[in-house]
């Protein structure tokens, strides 16, 4: 299985959701790799030296990639790839976009950050990708709820699925710092947060999968 993480601007949440998903999809038995597609910045890459670092279990395979092609050459190897997209990559983006079983953009609550990944879920579809295969994600919330529900709402305006939510949370970050993932805090309250987003993702893609949704 292939999951897409995707925008058109940095500071979205992108690595943060990566490293989340492939720790779950790892704690479940399944044989994961991320695809560190963004060499400018190697978050994902620098993150998981971290975590070796440290000797934190699962563990996780992560390696950067200057092409999709070059990612997928190994594939059988693995139950799945992540790929963590670079930002601003029109190019590389459809081109990961076309080879993911699901595509998942995150957010920040406001317009400024809302309205360019609606714009790239927009442009997606017009290039072959089905609505279905894509998802939207919220991260870096705050204690808002009339932002909550104000994104919330917008997201579903769009048709596009809204997948669930991470928190801004000072313990996300102490964790990222050592190599950890966002569903790996020592609260609870925040791991249920981040993993019920996950099970939404989850539950998702296993619809497409009875439905056998391909390109739209």
């Amino acid at each position: 299985m292939k999951i897409g993480i995707l925008s058109q601007k940095g500071g979205v949440g992108k690595s943060t959701l990566t490293r989340a998903l492939a720790v779950e999809y790892a704690r479940n038995k399944w044989e994961v790799k991320i695809a560190d597609m963004d060499l400018k910045q190697s978050t994902s890459t620098t993150w998981n030296r971290k975590r070796m670092d440290n000797n934190f279990r699962p563990k996780i395979s992560v390696e950067p990639f200057s092409s999709v092609q070059d990612a997928l050459k190994n594939q059988e190897s693995y139950d799945l790839i992540i790929f963590d997209g670079a930002g601003q990559a029109d190019i590389q983006t459809l081109e990961i976009a076309k080879v993911c079983d699901y595509i998942i953009l995150p957010t920040g609550v406001t317009a400024d950050d809302l309205e360019p990944q609606v714009k790239l879920a927009h442009e997606l579809k017009k290039k072959g990708i089905a609505r279905e295969r894509i998802g939207i994600c919220l991260s870096r919330v705050g204690s808002s709820k009339n932002e909550l529900e104000a994104a919330q709402e917008y997201i579903e305006a769009t048709g596009y699925t809204f997948l669930g939510m991470i928190m801004e949370k000072t313990s996300i970050g102490q964790c990222s710092d050592t190599g950890l993932a966002a569903n790996e805090t020592k609260y609870d309250s925040i791991n249920a947060v981040v993993d019920k987003l996950i099970q939404n993702i989850y539950d998702r893609i296993q619809k497409l999968e009875e439905a056998e949704v391909k390109y739209g």
